[in-house]
């Protein structure tokens, strides 16, 4: 069963305390049927789409997101 993608904010008034829940269940699994990712890639691709998530819904501007990633290339999954 797919999860629909959500972002729900939450607030509690009478304390110091806010945040959102993201879930990107359904967007995931659409990323991951396309490509035959090693776990530690699968990992790194959902940390990024919850993060960039996070980071469209809250900030206020006009324009794109973009995210890239360099690493020490400690493995090869193709």
């Amino acid at each position: 069963m797919t999860q629909h993608d959500q972002l729900h904010r939450y607030l509690f008034e009478n304390y110091a305390v806010r945040g959102e829940l993201v879930t990107v269940s359904e967007t995931l699994e659409q990323i991951l049927a396309n490509h035959t990712y090693p776990q530690p890639v699968k990992t790194v691709l959902a940390e990024l789409l919850v993060a960039t998530s996070l980071l469209t819904a809250t900030l206020k501007f006009a324009g794109d997101i973009t995210v890239q990633l360099q690493g020490m290339a400690l493995y090869s999954w193709r």
